[in-house]
């Protein structure tokens, strides 16, 4: 049962996106929701403790002498930082830049893994195969995005928690293992990209980075610091992955959206 409902997932998204093509007033009828699965950029976003964080270099707001108002910004920050996007480049010298992924891989069925009850708020817990076989099976059928759900969303307020900084000023949090990477790049040809609710795919305390490095010889994308601080379905959804379009980017920063039918989808 539990295979033909991750298949059954990513016909269903696709359906959604057939329908939504076809029907003009789709997203106004109150059939479908939107969920947020973006961090705000502001001075509280997280980022990788080398990076540089998000602020705001240039800041105008006045009236004007006709009384009218005018705002502009000037922003820097790092490209990993807050919900963002690895390209493959990130870890292939080959790989494609932010700006070359195409559309049909960021418009895709979402599928959530929801592991965090094997995490059980260990931050040095490490995700392998035999977590996953009785979710996974040998077909997904059209191309999916995956995010494991880790229950890490909970500490994004807190970033020593969030990171795991510990006194020696190493990180320790949740991520898949190379094994885990391996095996979903080998088997299941049709993920387009991996997601994590934590700051990274690879567990904190890695320093060879295998899943990055996996992913991206593979070339898969990876989303990071998910937001998945409230429900949202495992499957039925689907998944706008949508980056800022950053020529020669390894990585930027995103939107993540799931739009999900406010009905849960029919079993057979």
């Amino acid at each position: 049962m539990a295979s033909f409902t991750v298949v059954f997932a990513c016909l269903s998204g696709y359906f959604f996106l057939t329908v939504l093509a076809n029907t003009n007033n789709i997203l106004f009828n109150g059939d479908y929701e939107f969920i947020d699965l973006t961090y705000p950029f502001d001075k509280n976003t997280i980022y990788w403790p080398d990076s540089r964080s998000f602020e705001f270099i240039k800041k105008i707001g006045a009236f004007q002498s006709d009384g009218s108002w005018y705002a502009s910004n000037d922003f820097s920050a790092g490209e990993h930082g807050g919900t963002h996007i690895d390209a493959p480049y990130h870890f292939k010298v080959n790989g494609k830049y932010v700006a070359d992924i195409p559309l049909d891989k960021l418009i895709v069925p979402l599928i959530i893994l929801d592991v965090s009850s094997k995490v059980n708020n260990d931050s040095n817990f490490v995700l392998y195969k035999h977590h996953l076989d009785y979710m996974l099976n040998d077909n997904f059928g059209k191309p999916c995005f995956l995010i494991f759900k880790f229950g890490w969303s909970k500490f994004a307020g807190d970033r020593t928690k969030y990171l795991g900084i510990d006194k020696n000023n190493t990180l320790n949090f949740p991520g898949l293992s190379g094994e885990v990477a391996e095996w979903i790049t080998s088997s299941y040809k049709n993920v387009v990209g991996i997601g994590v609710d934590t700051a990274s795919v690879d567990p904190g305390s890695s320093t060879d980075l295998p899943v990055h490095k996996a992913t991206a010889k593979a070339g898969l994308f990876n989303v990071e610091n998910v937001k998945l601080d409230q429900p949202v379905p495992e499957y039925g959804c689907t998944a706008l992955i949508l980056p800022m379009k950053i020529t020669w980017g390894s990585g930027a920063p995103l939107r993540l959206v799931a739009i999900c039918p406010k009905q849960p989808p029919l079993h057979f």
